[in-house]
């Protein structure tokens, strides 16, 4: 599993100037790699939206494959209902819409992600991915990622139902993405704040199974340099 150097704040606010999980040593996700340990690790952006199943996300987080570099976009209701200081507990590159547009590119993200995967995926994020709309941090990436994204959504049946999000869902698989079909499964209800029987995530497992079998597809080949000025040949 690789792990960044960046330093990861501790339950004091302090910094732990080794790479973890958490205070003290150990591994973790984020950048960088020792090259001497063999393959490059596989590059993951993954978007994180405000469902209800975000509460479970460190444990989908820990079951995907330990030799993938993760980096995490998280939508303001997302961090609203996970704080991103949580997040960067198990994952050290943590950016959130409305506060990170200015200093992270959503073109960089989306260039440097092989794999984008959006876990949760609300409704609201569906739609602007099938719509080609760019609001936010994570929806513009999206935007601007060349290869296809893999959805789990994540819901109640009533909006899973709705012939509006059917036609985003329909249209998104038109457009060469994937969209897991949600899965029948106690879940807690931001609405009415209970647990209710939603359509949610798949287990950790499958998820895991899921995301690997969705890195053995096919990648675009990178786009080629650009011409320097005055074209091809460099004369202006």
């Amino acid at each position: 599993m690789t792990h960044a150097p960046g330093p990861v704040p501790d339950a004091d606010g302090g910094a732990d100037a080794g790479p973890g999980r958490g205070p003290g040593p150990g591994p973790g996700r984020g950048a960088g790699a020792d090259p001497s340990a063999g393959p490059a690790p596989r590059r993951l952006l993954l978007g994180v939206c405000g469902s209800g199943n975000v509460l479970a996300l460190p444990q989908y987080l820990m079951n995907l494959p330990a030799d993938l570099h993760v980096r995490i976009v998280m939508t303001r209701s997302a961090a609203a209902l996970v704080p991103a200081a949580t997040m960067r507990l198990v994952c050290q590159e943590v950016y959130c819409d409305g506060r990170d547009e200015l200093t992270t590119g959503h073109v960089s993200l989306a260039s440097w992600a092989e794999r984008v995967v959006v876990l949760p995926a609300t409704a609201n994020m569906l739609g602007q991915a099938a719509h080609g709309l760019a609001s936010g941090l994570l929806s513009s990436a999206l935007l601007a990622h060349e290869n296809p994204v893999l959805f789990f959504p994540s819901m109640n049946r009533r909006m899973w139902d709705r012939p509006a999000v059917r036609r985003n869902v329909a249209q998104l698989r038109a457009d060469g993405h994937a969209v897991v079909e949600p899965v029948p499964a106690p879940a807690w209800h931001i609405a009415t704040h209970d647990v209710q029987k939603n359509l949610g995530l798949p287990p950790p497992g499958t998820v895991a199974a899921v995301v690997s079998e969705f890195f053995r597809l096919p990648v675009a080949p990178p786009d080629p340099p650009p011409d320097p000025p005055g074209g091809p040949s460099g004369v202006s």
